[in-house]
């Protein structure tokens, strides 16, 4: 769906723009001419993460290889590359590992598991391509060492929504009745300067599934109450329509119409003046403050924190047990790929199947 983007998403991606372009300066020229032709179909946070692996390759090459010792990063030759051999390869994993390096505060430590490993090869195997293409070198050297074993992802922590222990019913009912909440009155009294926002935003995300990203971006335009839905920008760039219930809209306009007002300030930038939800600084609310928020409240209803990404898959198991549906799921909840969304929501299948097997027939 085409949408003008909003001042906030400008500045974003000019700001990411900026930042992939200092940090591909650094490079050698044939890896930042790697990364400029992934400029048109990759996003550029995916580019400067790209930047920041190829740069701890290099760095790798300066500290291990004698032949790099003394060179700047921006002059390592791509024969250099070309003379490495897998055993050169297998050596880099060992050190992404654990690397130790000397700083100012003494030794720098960074560990990094299966997955952040495989992800740093990604674009290093991709960067060999490109100089085998170009004739730079001959072989693929980063292709003949395999990629780390990634175990299948863990089962994503939801909230419950048994009969027996519904603690999304607990968590709305609990954010609703503010002075049932086990907490002093001090804490009463601060909470009640956000009350109307706080309900807007934990409402929202549980009762839309959207990602704490895209409820940072969003703007007042956005909500279209006539429609009862949101114009939101997706993780992949793209926009996309989501649909609320009548328990949001009731939420999302007390906000509007009793408390926003109250974040307004004179001098406030263009691009927050717009936002949807506002901080006390009468600036747009940081992903880190949405996080805060939501963990906040759950650990004082709940007595355990629960994240934003945790109620957006609250949702997505809820829609899915409701429906049955893994394609709806996967289109309500913006992923590109329903191989994705089987991964974390269809196992609820299973856990249901063990259910069955504990009844006792007897």
């Amino acid at each position: 769906m085409a949408k003008n983007e909003n001042l906030f998403y400008q500045n974003k991606e000019e700001q990411l723009i900026l930042k992939y372009r200092e940090l591909s300066s650094k490079l050698p020229s044939y890896a930042n001419n790697f990364l400029q032709s992934k400029e048109l179909i990759t996003k550029y946070s995916t580019l400067i993460a790209y930047a920041y692996d190829l740069m701890t390759f290099f760095e790798f090459l300066q500290r291990n290889n004698p032949t790099c010792k003394n060179v700047q990063i921006s002059e390592i030759q791509p024969e250099i590359l070309g003379q490495l051999t897998d055993d050169d390869i297998l050596e880099y994993q060992r050190y992404l590992r654990l690397s130790v390096s000397d700083t100012d505060n003494g030794k720098d430590r960074i560990m990094n598991e299966n997955k952040a490993i495989a992800r740093k090869m990604t674009p290093l195997r991709g960067l060999y391509d490109s100089l085998v293409r170009k004739q730079y070198v001959k072989t693929n050297v980063a292709k003949l060492v395999p990629m780390p074993k990634i175990k299948d992802p863990k089962v994503i922590k939801r909230l419950d929504n048994s009969p027996e222990n519904n603690e999304i019913i607990r968590l709305l009912d609990g954010i609703e009745n503010l002075k049932t909440l086990p907490i002093t009155e001090k804490q009463r009294k601060f909470l009640q300067k956000t009350y109307e926002r706080d309900k807007a935003i934990i409402n929202l995300l549980l009762g839309t599934g959207i990602r704490v990203s895209e409820c940072q971006g969003l703007d007042v335009s956005d909500i279209d109450f006539s429609m009862k839905c949101l114009n939101i920008k997706r993780k992949g760039g793209f926009y996309d329509r989501v649909y609320f219930n009548e328990i949001v809209e009731h939420h999302l306009k007390e906000y509007l119409e009793q408390e926003r007002q109250t974040y307004l300030s004179d001098n406030m930038a263009p691009a927050d003046r717009t936002a949807l939800f506002l901080s006390n600084k009468s600036k747009r609310m940081s992903v880190d403050a949405l996080e805060q928020l939501v963990e906040k409240y759950t650990l004082m209803i709940l007595g355990k924190k629960f994240s934003p990404h945790k109620l957006r898959a609250t949702y997505g198991t809820v829609l899915y047990q409701k429906t049955g549906d893994i394609r709806l799921t996967a289109d309500v909840l913006g992923h590109t790929s329903v191989t994705t969304t089987s991964k974390h929501y269809a196992a609820q299948t299973e856990q249901n199947k063990r259910k069955a097997g504990e009844i006792d027939f007897t």
